[in-house]
């Protein structure tokens, strides 16, 4: 609706404008000029410009920014002393338990290529693109035992929810990254990606809310 694309990876209806929908990133910037609007900023480094804005535990009621969000993870890493079991860094977006060697961590680079080299070892391609190369592998349905990647899978899903007129009941979107999910709140109907972490995050506020 705002810059006339036919090609999203999500489509999202307009509130402003019932009928019409955005792409994600109009949908994204549009966020950011609400956020704006309401004089929304970051209370460390005071920017009112990010793709995500998060609750600060530090200071409850203010608002972090993406990048500064992200270094807050890395400072607390640091100072827990946590560092990649395989190549030593103490910098990540995300740290995951090694399974090789339970109490040590793996940076996310170590960990994806950890996941590469172990489906290169056995061999494992995509069933629909051939590609031995994917962030996750999953169980391909249609022929049990074989794998498909990420792409595919997620391809897959939108093509599946586009024939059966799938739609969010919160947000009307047909399209989702990758995941539709059941709606606990209206049995039977589907919940797109985006509106079921908006949803948990909500829920989960909701009970901290009540426990204080």
């Amino acid at each position: 609706m705002k810059c006339g694309t036919d090609t999203t990876i999500q489509w999202v209806i307009c509130k402003d404008k019932p009928g019409t929908k955005f792409c994600v990133t109009c949908y994204q910037k549009n966020l950011l000029d609400v956020a704006a609007a309401a004089g929304t900023t970051c209370v460390k480094c005071g920017t009112d410009t990010t793709s995500r804005w998060y609750g600060c535990k530090d200071k409850p009621g203010t608002k972090l920014c993406t990048p500064c969000y992200n270094k807050n993870r890395l400072d607390v890493a640091a100072a827990a002393g946590t560092t990649c079991v395989k190549c030593g860094t103490d910098t990540t977006s995300r740290w995951y338990g090694c399974k090789d060697k339970p109490g040590t961590k793996l940076c996310t680079p170590c960990y994806n290529k950890n996941l590469l080299d172990v489906a290169a070892a056995t061999g494992t391609t995509c069933v629909t693109c051939g590609t031995d190369t994917t962030c996750q592998w999953l169980n391909c349905k249609d022929e049990p035992g074989t794998k498909i990647c990420r792409p595919c899978y997620d391809k897959i899903l939108l093509d599946v929810a586009a024939a059966a007129g799938t739609t969010c009941v919160k947000c009307g979107t047909d399209t989702t990254r990758g995941q539709w999910l059941n709606c606990k709140d209206e049995p039977g109907i589907k919940i797109c990606l985006s509106c079921y972490s908006k949803d948990s995050y909500k829920k989960k506020k909701a009970a901290k809310a009540n426990d204080k």
